[in-house]
């Protein structure tokens, strides 16, 4: 969806971890979100994009007809906290353990601090522009905006797609989906946002 960071977990687990949220003392090792075994990939979308970041093939890439009003409001509640830096509100939509997939292999977040840190990730708030049903999932298409003590890095107003699926109020899959014309994960880097000890 935002800004693709490969290893960006290992490194946002590690700066929130040394920050102090999520508890443990000097010394700990932050926990690592897992690497789910390897399911198909779908074929790259021809921009050159390792099939290995990109959503396992079961997952849709289109929908038709409008969402599950429960899941779009999850969604749409998710992003605005997101929006507003509120990093660990945002969190608290997803689901423990949880699927998450962005320029990374798919991962399971096993953890809240794991939570926290795919949440740091994302340098862009986003606004939904649309959103169609696909089965369980949501197909939403995203428009990059600022987010508050974030850095967007240029890529607001850029558009991109997410395949997500919402249960019981929270958010138990999320995968990027790539769009034509769009590039694949960029360096890693950190930010943030406002999330203090």
């Amino acid at each position: 969806m935002w800004p693709a960071r490969p290893a960006v977990l290992l490194l946002a687990v590690c700066a929130t971890a040394s920050a102090g949220c999520g508890g443990g003392s000097a010394g700990t090792a932050a926990p690592h979100p897992r690497e789910t075994s390897a399911p198909a990939h779908a074929p790259s979308p021809g921009n050159g994009i390792d099939p290995a970041v990109q959503a396992p093939s079961q997952v849709p890439r289109h929908g038709s007809g409008p969402p599950e009003r429960a899941s779009a409001r999850v969604i749409r509640a998710w992003l605005r906290e997101l929006r507003h830096g509120h990093i660990r509100r945002a969190a608290a939509y997803f689901a423990i353990p949880s699927k998450f997939q962005n320029g990374t292999p798919v991962l399971t977040l096993d953890s809240t601090l794991e939570v926290l840190a795919v949440n740091v990730s994302l340098p862009c708030g986003a606004v939904a522009e649309r959103m169609h049903r696909s089965g369980d999932f949501t197909i939403v298409r995203f428009r990059l905006v600022e987010r508050t003590n974030g850095d967007c890095r240029g890529a607001a107003g850029q558009t991109t797609a997410g395949a997500i699926r919402v249960a019981r109020g929270k958010i138990h899959e999320w995968y990027r989906l790539y769009q034509a014309g769009e590039s694949g994960p960029a360096p890693a880097q950190i930010d943030a946002g406002n999330e203090m000890a």
